[in-house]
């Protein structure tokens, strides 16, 4: 998606996917020791918030300066600060650090470059880190819960295993989840979940 259909999208009082976290991301964060985090085309900034009111040290980019704008507004509402929430394109962004952990919450890519992006993840991730993911799967094109509606544009574990080379992977799987974030994430949504590490 450009960055105009994404202004459009964030640039209303609403948040488009909700204030609070995506709970795959909240639940893996639940017995974690804080460090410092990467949340890629974080979007209005959801996640990025809640890991930072649990202590985490939070970088964070979007294409879209409204998400910026509304990230921002939601950690002030939250009374914490991110380190940096940055405008840039997944394409030419570097993180000015050594994330220990790495959230991709529905970064759908065109397939020409979502490997080598998420092969910039795996290098990106400090040894012993981690990489977690959710996204939708291709089954996600028979409903109506959101998501791209281009086949290429949805993940497969199998794929995802293939991408995220180098990592040991903990877990890769699809499933059917109810999701309940803001408008554009409602009601019953085929997913993929990944857990990996990177060796020490």
């Amino acid at each position: 998606m450009k960055k105009d259909f994404w202004n459009s999208r964030y640039d209303r009082p609403e948040y488009a996917y909700g204030e609070k976290p995506n709970d795959f991301w909240a639940q893996w964060l639940m017995d974690k020791k804080p460090a410092k985090v990467l949340l890629p085309a974080e979007g209005e900034g959801r996640n990025a918030v809640y890991a930072a009111q649990k202590g985490w040290q939070v970088w964070a980019f979007d294409q879209s300066e409204a998400a910026q704008r509304k990230a921002h507004m939601l950690a002030n509402q939250a009374g914490v600060a991110l380190q940096e929430f940055k405008v840039a394109e997944a394409q030419t962004y570097r993180p000015p650090i050594t994330p220990q952990v790495i959230g991709l919450f529905y970064v759908h890519l065109p397939p020409d470059f979502r490997a080598d992006f998420h092969a910039s993840c795996v290098q990106w991730l400090a040894p012993g880190g981690y990489l977690v993911l959710e996204a939708f799967n291709p089954n996600q094109l028979n409903m109506a819960s959101g998501g791209p509606k281009v086949p290429a544009m949805l993940m497969k574990a199998a794929e995802l295993k293939e991408e995220f080379k180098g990592l040991i992977i903990e877990e890769a799987q699809e499933l059917t989840v109810e999701l309940d974030e803001g408008p554009y994430h409602q009601g019953n949504a085929a997913v993929v979940r990944v857990v990996a590490r990177k060796p020490d």
